[in-house]
């Protein structure tokens, strides 16, 4: 089997194979000695967000003031309503529970991820909107996530900012601009064509860097997790409501405001997170522990949302289509 089929395959299957991830993590972090597995978080890390920066096209942001409403509509629920709808449901479920706490509102502020996009052009919405949302949500968050994490979690857990400043920029704008300067290379190399057909390849990479990160969270935490069995539970529970609320805000926001393709991008560009990146920062500037847990949890519920929004628009075409004939 070929190396890009293999890719294909792990990015396709990455929630199952998350699940396994955390089960074999557990195990082993409740049979063995896995201290030594900090040192691997760093290269982890890169190898997680560096791939994925190569496929973002940070120019896209300049083509987004010739039509502005699903990119602020997209900033309204990206930046206000999706961290105060966190920070409330951390405060009823995770009183007890500081790191998770870190977790979920580190998700609601770092919105959108390569999927965006995918599933976009899956339900034939605007992919130009969605590709435009992307990049400028990312480079928003960038500066607006040390403001955020102050202002929500200074009183939840002990928060060095400058640390949060110096973990953006070596999580986020180092592979942001290593990330573009490869792609400008291999364009410039290979042509438009073939670094098309590459694309995929790099998804699958940052997935096994998930994969790896999964394993090693989740090793380290082991013996916390297995202790509180009924911590699975308190971190599913808020999590589908959370990603329930923000699809039922943006679409009713996209009926109102939108037509069909940029509510669809509207939709996929709030309601996938960047958990990788998420994951990466609560690592390098969190330390980690049960907040990475909770975004591992968050890939098995993120995916199911999106593929349960993408039916009900084939229902509702359907339906339409059949309503007119």
């Amino acid at each position: 089997m070929e190396v890009s089929n293999v890719l294909r395959w792990v990015k396709d299957k990455l929630p199952y194979l998350i699940m396994v991830m955390i089960a074999a993590g557990l195990i082993n972090g409740y049979v063995n000695e896995v201290s030594y597995l900090k040192n691997f978080l760093t290269p982890v890390v890169f190898i997680m967000i560096y791939p994925m920066m190569i496929n973002l096209k940070v120019t896209d942001v300049l083509a987004g003031f010739s039509a502005p409403k699903p990119i602020l509509l997209s900033l309204l629920v990206n930046f206000v309503v999706s961290p105060l709808i966190a920070y409330v449901l951390s405060m009823i479920f995770f009183a007890d529970y500081p790191m998770l706490t870190v977790g979920l509102v580190l998700i609601s502020l770092i919105p959108t991820s390569g999927m965006t996009a995918s599933w976009t052009g899956l339900a034939n919405g605007n992919m130009k909107s969605a590709l435009i949302i992307i990049s400028v949500n990312l480079l928003l968050a960038i500066v607006l996530i040390p403001v955020y994490l102050k202002l929500l979690l200074g009183k939840v857990v002990a928060l060095n900012t400058m640390l949060v400043v110096m973990s953006l920029v070596k999580v986020v704008v180092i592979p942001l601009v290593l990330g573009d300067l490869t792609r400008r290379f291999l364009v410039k190399r290979y042509g438009i064509q073939k670094f098309k057909q590459m694309k995929p390849n790099f998804g699958g990479i940052s997935a096994l860097g998930v994969l790896m990160i999964v394993f090693i969270a989740t090793s380290l935490k082991s013996k916390t997790i297995l202790g509180d069995v009924q911590l699975v539970l308190a971190v599913l529970v808020p999590l589908a409501i959370y990603y329930g609320s923000i699809l039922l805000i943006s679409n009713i926001l996209g009926c109102k405001f939108l037509d069909y393709g940029n509510r669809v991008a509207l939709i996929y560009g709030t309601t996938m997170r960047n958990l990788t990146i998420a994951m990466a920062l609560t690592i390098s500037s969190l330390e980690g522990g049960l907040a990475v847990f909770l975004i591992a949890v968050g890939y098995l519920l993120q995916v199911p949302f999106a593929a349960l929004y993408m039916r009900y628009l084939n229902w509702k075409n359907e339906h339409v289509v059949a309503v007119e004939q």
